[in-house]
């Protein structure tokens, strides 16, 4: 409209008749008759007839024909100037007929530039329009001379009106060459900089002459976001259709009726154009609104139109993009529908391209068997109409190769994908699409485990989009995201950040940072940190992920939003903000119940009265035979979130509250139609060893059982991780005292561990260790050092003869010995064993010290059992301090061997320390503390220290009187 909008039919007088048929008049006879002032303008209002029909086949879409309309004009103009006289006199007078002609001259030349730029005659339109130009700014520049330069006092009121209707006249002209000139330069030249010049020459005028309000304004506007749009300058295309929508509104504002105007329906185009930008560049919410309010309009001005179909399309791309796939099936179902009726072809290319649409939201949905209908039918319709090797064919192909990938049909994939870069390579060469087809190809290889041929097509993919679009173009985005997914599942994690930052990098230029498109690539460069153990800058990555997923999701999608909440709770459980990991597993615990009951819920106590509700739920879809996948993986969703909520309480202390979320989260799995047994193994096991800490035993043993039940239903009988959890309930026994249970538990352990890892692994070598436990506890010594001998075989074997491992055996086989009454050789066990530890970490276990004292002192060693008490009291000294009673019964002990040696005097110092701290942990009339007298009477005695013993027996008196009187008291 824009073209020749407003710029045809300026000339007063309807109803001339036209000339007669050229062909039976000479052109000498026209001539003459041009010389007669009546018949010239007669002819320059036939000019002015032949442009309104050059109009009318312009707007029809016959822009050949206008050309000839147009030139026909022109030819009656040629020939009425060819009567020179009377156009210099009309020119000297610059009279109202010359100003006519003037301005239809101009008119002319305006519009066959825009019926040759309609026919693709760019470089002849570009000639046409600059004559224009000249023409109306020559035109202008007469009229202001013929008016003393603008305005003087020597004119009429009525000639000055009438000098201010042509002056705008022309002005508005001019400013509508200079918007064709933009719209040429655009769609003819591209040339986004000298179309933008010529749009702001067309609104500088305008807006002088005629104020911002002019809806000439408002068009030029509109025509100016076009180009920031395709651009990508989104925020200068809303602001040019936001202000073009404000002028248009002001004229149009009122109109109403049941049937819509042209004027609203040119607002409605404006409200598509801003949800376009919005789409572009978010938030979607806010594309949305506009895209709805321009399917209002047109939807009053017909229901059934194509224009309806295109706004349902748009908003089904928008709906599509925030994750609301409902929306967008409903939708692009609808611009289907409208479609097929208007255009009465299943074939149309309008009618496959929402058909593609369509299969596009199945495919988000994981409907694949629908969405590979729906290629299919696009695939058939395309190849008919446009040929099997066509462009757009091959976009189809990428389409069903992507859904192969979903359906992890791998094979059908690549061959589909295969024959879609043929076809793409042999149109366009290495260009965009290739690229996008190289790098789904690429994720074949990566779901079918070979990395490696994966990271080679992407880059192979990223060179060619650099050659051929530059570095910034949106699939760089996606390719480069690829890339570091692979090299995160190689665990190349600096790699890895290289390639996501890349992605985060063009992706911020193409959409802007606030599009929540950027949440993608920002969750994956959360989970690289948190991989890599970074995880404050993990936690900061999860964290404005969900503030651009928060600002366009809202209650109805929050399901998009919880994988987010629980990447952001790891991180800042890992950070030890536990209240806040606390806080966010809820969240996401919450959201993901509420996807599951249809209702919301708050917290883990309303959960656990729902969970009946939603068995019976399940009971009743499985009667049904409908299929419970969906709500299966949900409620396995629920259950790990449910763990990770344990993990946090338990750090926080509050094991109580911990052990009920575990036990929550292992009836939430056992509800599970498709039962995920390693989970519950997990959980089982996870519970058993919470009530074995509790000293909650047969409730341990109860957990342990269950999970060895779901270990053997998903591994089998014999793996390694029965064997351990067979060794756990084994314990369980040996704790309870049922030694023969645990000696079968522990034998069936012992046998799969031999046979998994074989006969000298550290596994088998542990299970032994409890084998020969269960023994000494049963009184079969000899048999117990025959397991022990085996124990200490393999350690030595595998970790030499002095690792700690090899201490720990050898110490019990020393309290074996002693239990045999064998004190030498354990004697000999135990100095071992300490000369192992000593060596391996500068410090003995106080316990073996103690056994290796008493043996010394019991095989009359007392020297060495002084040494070894001596250094027994400095561990326990520098371990609990001077006034702990552990110390004082060594110092006994140190002292007896003193005494032994008949080092009387020796002794005393110590048993005097030992007085002092019973003193001071004890009441004063306790039995240790009478004990430690009477044994140091017994010294001094022996020392001949009357003074010393009498006073140490008055003491003992005082307080054996004390004692007695209180007893009788």
């Amino acid at each position: 409209g824009d073209a020749v909008g407003g710029e045809g039919g300026c000339v007063e007088g309807g109803g001339v008749e036209a000339p007669p048929d050229s062909s039976h008049v000479m052109h000498g006879d026209l001539l003459e008759a041009a010389r007669c002032s009546e018949t010239n303008v007669l002819l320059l209002a036939m000019s002015a007839i032949l442009l309104r029909a050059g109009n009318v086949h312009f707007r029809l879409g016959r822009y050949e024909t206008a050309c000839r309309d147009y030139a026909s004009a022109q030819s009656y103009r040629r020939l009425r100037h060819e009567a020179e006289e009377i156009v210099a006199e009309e020119r000297m007078e610059f009279s109202e007929v010359h100003v006519e002609d003037a301005k239809l001259n101009g008119r002319i030349s305006n519009n066959v530039a825009s019926a040759q730029s309609k026919r693709g005659m760019y470089d002849e339109a570009r000639s046409e329009y600059t004559k224009a130009l000249q023409i109306k700014q020559a035109t202008l520049e007469g009229l202001y001379k013929a008016h003393g330069g603008g305005g003087g006092g020597s004119s009429s009121p009525g000639k000055g009106a009438k000098r201010d209707v042509d002056d705008g006249n022309l002005i508005s002209d001019i400013a509508s060459t200079f918007h064709n000139i933009g719209l040429l330069r655009m769609e003819g030249g591209g040339e986004p900089k000298k179309a933008e010049k010529a749009y702001k020459q067309s609104l500088s005028l305008r807006v002088k002459k005629f104020g911002l309000d002019d809806l000439g304004v408002s068009r030029t506007l509109l025509a100016l976001g076009d180009l920031y749009y395709r651009q990508r300058r989104f925020d200068d295309a809303f602001r040019s259709y936001k202000e073009s929508l404000r002028i248009w509104k002001s004229h149009h504002g009122g109109s109403g009726g049941g049937r819509k105007s042209a004027a609203d329906l040119k607002t409605a185009e404006i409200y598509y154009n801003i949800g376009l930008v919005f789409y572009e560049k978010g938030p979607f919410a806010k594309a949305r609104t506009s895209v709805v309010e321009c399917l209002r309009i047109r939807r009053q001005a017909n229901d059934d139109s194509l224009p309806v179909a295109s706004a349902l399309y748009l908003l089904g791309l928008i709906a599509r993009s925030m994750g609301n796939y409902e929306e967008a099936l409903s939708s692009f179902k609808e611009c289907l529908n409208i479609r097929e009726r208007v255009l009465d072809s299943e074939d149309h290319l309008m009618v496959l391209n929402a058909q593609l649409a369509l299969g596009t939201v199945h495919h988000k949905r994981d409907d694949l068997s629908d969405a590979m209908d729906c290629f299919s039918a696009v695939l058939a319709g395309r190849s008919r109409r446009l040929g099997k090797d066509h462009i757009s064919v091959s976009e189809v192909l990428q389409a069903i190769g992507v859904t192969y990938v979903a359906a992890n049909e791998y094979h059908k994939a690549y061959n589909t994908l295969e024959e879609a870069l043929r076809i793409r390579r042999s149109l366009s060469g290495p260009t965009a699409v290739v690229a996008e087809t190289l790098d789904s190809m690429s994720l074949v290889h990566f779901k079918s485990g070979n990395t490696d041929k994966a990271i080679e097509l992407s880059e192979e993919a990223f060179e060619m989009l650099k050659t051929a679009t530059g570095c910034d173009h949106f699939i760089v985005c996606r390719v480069s995201k690829k890339v570091g997914d692979y090299y995160q599942d190689l665990e190349a994690y600096d790699d890895a950040m290289k390639a996501y930052s890349e992605s985060l990098r063009v992706m911020t230029i193409f959409y802007g940072r606030e599009h929540v498109l950027l949440s993608e690539v920002l969750n994956e460069i959360g989970v690289t940190r948190f991989k890599n153990g970074e995880y404050m800058i993990a936690k900061q990555s999860f964290t404005e992920a969900l503030r651009l997923m928060r600002s366009i999701h809202n209650e109805a999608n929050k399901s998009a939003i919880f994988p987010t909440l629980n990447h952001l709770g790891h991180a800042l459980y890992k950070n030890d903000e536990l209240t806040l990991a606390a806080q966010t597993y809820i969240e996401s615990f919450n959201i993901q119940v509420s996807i599951v009951t249809g209702v919301s819920n708050d917290g883990l106590k309303e959960f656990g009265t729902k969970l009946n509700e939603i068995k019976d739920k399940i009971n009743v879809m499985e009667r049904d035979e409908e299929d419970v996948i969906e709500v299966s993986e949900s409620l396995g969703g629920i259950a790990s979130i449910l763990r990770y909520i344990g993990l946090v309480i338990q750090e926080q202390g509050d094991f109580e509250a911990a052990l009920s979320a575990n036990k929550l989260s292992l009836s939430v799995r056992l509800c599970q139609p498709h039962k995920e047994h390693s989970a519950i193994a997990l959980m089982a096991e996870t519970i058993a060893m919470f009530e074995y800490k509790r000293n909650n035993l047969e409730s341990a043993m109860d957990y342990f059982n269950q999970a060895l039940e779901a270990k053997k239903s998903f591994q089998g009988e014999s793996t390694i991780d029965v064997a351990r959890t067979v060794n756990n309930l084994a314990n369980i026994h040996f704790s309870l005292g049922n030694l023969d249970d645990a000696m079968e538990l522990y034998q069936e352990a012992l046998e799969i561990k031999r046979h998994c890892l074989g006969d000298d692994s550290d596994e088998v070598a542990n299970t032994l260790n409890n084998i020969a436990h269960v023994m000494v506890n049963a009184g079969k010594e000899e048999e117990a050092l025959k397991a022990y001998h085996n124990v200490v075989k393999i350690r030595q074997d595998r970790y030499g003869k002095s690792h700690l491992s090899v201490a720990v055996t050898l110490a019990s086989m020393g309290d074996v010995y002693i239990k045999l009454g064998k004190l030498e050789i354990a004697m000999t066990y135990f100095e071992q064993c300490i000369r192992i530890q000593k060596l391996r970490q500068d410090q003995c276990d106080e316990r073996l010290l103690e056994n290796l004292g008493s043996i010394y002192g019991k095989l009359g060693e007392w020297h060495k059992a002084e040494l070894t008490f001596k250094e027994i009291v400095e561990l326990k000294q520098a371990a609990h301090g001077d006034d702990c009673l552990d110390v004082a019964k060594t110092l006994d002990l140190l002292a007896v061997s003193f005494i032994e040696q008949d080092q009387y005097a020796d002794s005393i110092d110590h048993l005097q320390e030992a007085l002092r701290i019973r003193k001071a942990c004890l009441d004063c009339d306790d039995d240790e503390i009478l004990a430690s007298l009477n044994k140091l009477a017994f010294v001094f005695k022996s020392l001949d220290m009357t003074e010393q013993m009498l006073e140490v027996r008055d003491e003992f008196e005082v307080i054996q009187t004390r004692r007695r009187n209180g007893s009788s008291a």
